[in-house]
């Protein structure tokens, strides 16, 4: 075969924007065959490899991610049984078992009802701890109080989230709370009346409307005992259920407890927000007086006269004097008429200028 060299004329090709040169050109078997090579410089264009991502670290100090090392003790605190309108008080050790100092930035309760001792701005070294001291206040109306108090520390954005709760009751309670009558469901059942302190008491009446039966009981014949099973029917009234349940014992500081009665009728919305509209004045003996107190949360309300329709006992408008957050504290003193024992269920309406408001006194009367 014979290779033949051919001259080309010093011309010049674009390729890519470049400039390139025929390096050569030769013939074989008849056919031409050109090679060209890319201006100096030019390169084949590469991908970079993927850089490698950084080894994940713990939060930093300060990240939403963050809670500080802070335990406390207990974890959460239970104050048990409260009496109405009476405070429980309990103590919770916060521990630092970090290997730095932490400062207390902010100390907050969820609500009004819960106060603490101030601690912010105390430093607690590694493995030391801080006491402080909460307090939920009682509550005229029966049933459980929960609450919460959230610790942060400086350089933490989250919270130490304690969980308070208290149960307002008398000495004696009912359980459950409440009968849930909605669409006519429940109207027969039974409930657990009990001594909070373990204590023997008598069961004296009840009222409501319900047919009441202590089960397994011989009031004639059994000691009294600590709790009872009793059943109640409520289909005898179902068309106008009431809106409590009341049972009267004997128990000291008792007098009367009852179990509210869920249904479809919207309770009337007063126009004088109140606290609580119910005040429960335990034992009361005939022909003495007791006073009642309620709690207008709008403290700019002047009353002007409070009365009942019921003949089964006198109310009089005894004070007013300012209250708690702005509030106004109500006394109204109440005297059960002569001749008149058991089961009190007192309506009474208080009246300002412009409104007026109904309220509810229970007591149990007894010698």
């Amino acid at each position: 075969m014979i290779l033949k060299k051919a001259s080309y004329r010093n011309t010049q090709l674009r390729r890519d924007g470049r400039i390139a040169k025929p390096l050569c050109a030769v013939f074989i078997g008849g056919f031409a065959l050109c090679v060209s090579m890319s201006a100096v410089g030019q390169s084949t264009p590469s991908v970079a490899p993927p850089r490698p991502k950084p080894p994940a670290t713990a939060p930093a100090r300060g990240s939403i991610a963050t809670a500080p090392p802070l335990v406390a003790e207990p974890a959460s605190l239970d104050l048990g049984f409260l009496a109405p309108n009476t405070p429980g008080e309990g103590t919770v050790v916060l521990r630092n078992t970090g290997d730095a100092p932490l400062t207390i930035s902010a100390i907050v309760a969820s609500c009004k009802c819960t106060t603490i001792n101030d601690i912010v701005g105390k430093q607690i070294s590694p493995g030391g701890s801080e006491t402080i001291t909460i307090k939920l206040d009682g509550a005229p109306a029966m049933g459980v109080r929960r609450s919460s108090v959230k610790v942060t520390a400086e350089g933490f954005a989250r919270a130490l989230d304690i969980a308070v709760k208290g149960e307002v009751s008398l000495p004696v309670r009912i359980v459950p709370p409440y009968i849930n009558a909605i669409e006519q469901k429940n109207l027969q059942g039974r409930l657990i009346v009990e001594s909070i302190d373990r204590q023997p008491f008598k069961i004296l009446s009840e009222k409501g409307g319900a047919g009441f039966s202590i089960q397994g009981f011989d009031t004639a014949a059994d000691a009294p005992r600590n709790s009872y099973v009793v059943s109640y029917d409520l289909t005898g009234c179902a068309t106008d259920l009431p809106s409590h349940l009341l049972i009267e014992t004997d128990a000291v500081g008792a007098g009367v407890v009852d179990v509210r009665v869920r249904s479809e009728r919207a309770p009337k919305k007063p126009l004088i927000q109140f606290a609580d509209t119910r005040c429960n004045l335990g034992t009361v003996r005939p022909g003495s007086s007791k006073d009642a107190r309620f709690t207008i949360s709008n403290g700019k309300v002047v009353v002007d006269s409070v009365s009942t329709t019921s003949s089964d006992a006198a109310v009089a408008l005894s004070r007013t004097e300012p209250g708690k957050d702005g509030a106004l504290a109500v006394t109204i003193t109440v005297t059960p008429s002569t001749g008149f024992t058991g089961i009190l269920t007192l309506p009474i309406v208080l009246k300002s200028a412009t409104h007026s408001a109904d309220l509810e006194v229970i007591a149990s009367v007894r010698p």
